[in-house]
């Protein structure tokens, strides 16, 4: 019974191991080859105009944007950013390229959060997962000791049984 006990916060810690607590948002940005020279665009969309956003341009090949708050991952194909910081806060982000004429091609936009609910999450699910590894362990040893507690009061009526016997 004790190992059918254990077996679900083993179960547990190997689901919530799967997924990594630490944050990072990303947002793919595919090209064609012939945008590959171009240089890339990061801007949070303006909550007023959807047409318009602030933010930076950068040189393809660049991997570290921001100090370090945007991190770029480039196939030939697309290009990748991951966000480890949002100064700008919350909202709809774009990547994209700038053309010759200094018009920004959007590739892609995503909605990222500076604290998400799924990193939230992240760390609430290892506090359930102790507090449940905790209650499984406390429930075996309390059927343990219910357990020891009922032998040694069976015994002692037995005891006192063959005493009467007697």
């Amino acid at each position: 019974m004790s190992k059918m006990f254990l077996s679900v916060p083993v179960v547990l810690l190997i689901l919530t191991g799967v997924n990594e607590c630490h944050f990072l948002q990303k947002l793919k940005c595919p090209y064609t080859p012939e945008q590959k020279g171009q240089q890339r665009v990061w801007c949070k969309r303006d909550s007023d105009n959807h047409e318009c956003c602030s933010g930076i341009a950068f040189q393809a090949g660049e991997t570290q944007v921001m100090e370090g708050k945007l991190t770029v991952q480039d196939d030939g194909q697309s290009f990748v950013v991951s966000v480890n910081s949002l100064p700008q806060g919350d909202g709809v982000y774009w990547c994209g390229l700038k053309n010759s004429s200094n018009v920004i091609v959007k590739l892609a936009e995503s909605q990222l959060y500076s604290t998400p609910p799924g990193f939230v999450w992240g760390i609430l699910r290892w506090i359930v997962f102790l507090l449940l590894l905790l209650a499984v362990i406390s429930t075996c040893i309390c059927s343990k000791r219910k357990t020891r507690s009922e032998e040694k009061k069976n015994q002692l009526y037995e005891s006192v049984l063959e005493e009467k016997q007697r």
